[in-house]
């Protein structure tokens, strides 16, 4: 009788972990930061924010992406506390809230993200509401490095206040990849 043999199953192939970003960003507040073109007075008497990295330390990179992936929409962010912020707009000597970028072309200026009818758009998190900054990857996105995508680094500074002391902030990032949204939530942290 003939005999039949049944080939054995071949094993399945390990499922590849979902790409996702992995972002660490260095925020902080000081009276007087390194930043390119600011004068030692410029701060003597104020606060200013600076997020950056250095791809040693801090980074932002876009892991697991496979050959062939396609990635667009990048973008870094940072909400800002609304109520300093508006203090600062506001107060006896007015400033809008503004960013400087030493990172340029790779990143564009962060601006305030605001909704279709102009107005700027709200978060809140545990009862305090935060102005969020967007900058865009200005610049084509890397390749990858063994499924890793390391962007351009950031380096943003905002102009000076006294309203920043104690600001509260947190950073983000988020990317299309293969059509899927990618989001990167930092915690919320008193500077």
């Amino acid at each position: 009788m003939p005999t039949v043999v049944a080939a054995a199953a071949a094993p399945a192939e390990a499922a590849s972990p979902p790409p996702r970003i992995d972002r660490s960003f260095l925020v902080t507040r000081g009276t007087q930061a390194a930043v390119p073109g600011a004068s030692v007075s410029e701060c003597r008497s104020g606060s200013r924010l600076s997020v950056t990295t250095d791809n040693v330390n801090t980074y932002y990179r876009i892991v697991n992406v496979q050959a062939g992936s396609t990635v667009t929409d990048v973008t870094a962010s940072v909400l800002v506390q609304k109520d300093m912020v508006d203090a600062m707009e506001t107060g006896k000597n007015p400033t809008t809230f503004t960013w400087t970028s030493s990172a340029t072309p790779s990143w564009s200026t962060p601006v305030r993200e605001v909704s279709g009818t102009g107005s700027p758009v709200l978060y809140t998190n545990n009862g305090i509401q935060y102005y969020r900054y967007v900058s865009k990857l200005s610049t084509p996105v890397p390749a990858p490095v063994s499924g890793t995508i390391t962007l351009p680094i950031i380096g943003w500074y905002s102009n000076c206040s006294t309203t920043l002391a104690g600001v509260s902030v947190n950073g983000r990032g988020s990317a299309v990849v293969n059509g899927t949204p990618l989001v990167n939530v930092g915690t919320y942290r008193q500077l």
